[in-house]
């Protein structure tokens, strides 16, 4: 079986799971879809293993800042703006950071070839370089850092049918 063909054969099931734990661990998607869901450094692993367990692959991972409303001016907002948080007072501003790319010839294998448990080693490799990353300091500007990426949390890009539609579980 494809990919695609399992994700397809199982949508209303897998719609409704994804949901669900979208809003258990409070990630938020951007837009409609699926692109984009930032969620927090603390339940990054719970989230990815939820999903994993679900067969769904993630494809990239942008950056974003956490705008917390209780620091005032003094750390955020860094980034180019974004939509207003649905669990939390603040909102989320996009930063021109690069995409953390997900290693295509590997999705292009399993896509080709699914394998569940391929893709939980692949969403696994793809939370130890996001980790990775956030070791680095982010800049803001060409001379003004991030200090120590405090605000700073990943959108992950399921990798799914672009028709597929975000509904709230509330």
């Amino acid at each position: 079986m494809k990919y695609y063909e399992y994700l397809t054969a199982n949508k209303s099931l897998l719609l409704n799971q994804l949901e669900a734990l979208m809003v258990r661990n409070k990630a938020q998607s951007v837009g409609s879809g699926y692109i984009d869901c930032i969620v927090l450094k603390d339940k990054l692993d719970q989230f990815v293993n939820e999903i994993s367990s679900l067969g769904i692959l993630i494809s990239d991972v942008s950056w974003w800042c956490y705008v917390d409303p209780a620091n005032g001016t003094t750390e955020c907002p860094h980034g180019m703006g974004g939509p207003k948080s649905d669990y939390f007072p603040g909102w989320f501003s996009e930063l021109q950071n690069n995409m953390y790319e997900v290693d295509k010839d590997k999705i292009a294998l399993i896509v080709e070839s699914y394998d569940k448990h391929n893709v939980k080693l692949l969403n696994q490799q793809t939370v130890k370089m996001i980790r990775k990353i956030l070791e680095e300091t982010f800049k803001y500007t060409p001379s003004e850092n991030i200090e120590g990426n405090n605000c700073v949390l990943p959108g992950l890009w399921l990798l799914v049918p672009e028709n597929w539609q975000k509904f709230v579980i509330k």
